[in-house]
């Protein structure tokens, strides 16, 4: 089983538009890159998945993670309405990246200016098991606000490792 991401951090963007990817979360990077240890380069390849226009954060994953959902994507039906969705946000609204020898993510101009990264902004880099979401402090993802409403909605006492018994969805 892959290594997963824990915590959160936040990471300056400077002005050449890189972030110092925290070493712990790196770690996981360089373990879910098949090609890392054997590529001498000392670079770890990720995939950025940036969404529609109104997602107000990027996602980082790991080649083994994106190659999973690859694999999960070509189990769909060709031509499938899930399946050509799944293929525009994993594949069309994403780009390959990788972190340098120093650490460091450089980030394209279009993801920047997508998510308000200008010049010594502190980005939130949050763990989410396979994947980081990042995004600006002042900017919680979208996302975020239907979770806390689906929480609020199981009641105040309700504990959300409970889901760790129900039965899976295989479908």
């Amino acid at each position: 089983m892959a290594r997963k991401f824990r915590g959160t951090e936040t990471v300056k963007v400077d002005g050449k538009g890189r972030m110092s990817v925290p070493a712990r979360l790196r770690r996981v990077f360089d373990a879910g890159d098949p090609s890392f240890s054997g590529a001498n380069t000392g670079r770890t390849q990720l995939v950025a998945v940036y969404g529609p226009d109104w997602w107000n954060w990027i996602e980082l994953y790991t080649i083994d993670a994106i190659e999973e959902i690859d694999e999960q994507i070509d189990r769909l039906t060709r031509g499938s309405q899930e399946r050509r969705w799944l293929e525009l946000l994993m594949n069309g609204q994403s780009t390959d990246l990788e972190i340098d020898r120093e650490g460091r993510l450089v980030l394209p101009a279009k993801l920047r200016d997508k998510l308000g990264f200008a010049e010594g902004t502190e980005t939130v880099f949050e763990s989410r098991g396979d994947y980081i979401q990042v995004y600006h402090p002042d900017s919680r993802p979208k996302d975020v606000a239907a979770l806390e409403d689906f929480a609020a909605s199981k009641g105040p006492e309700f504990d959300p490792r409970a889901f760790l018994h129900a039965p899976r969805d295989e479908g």
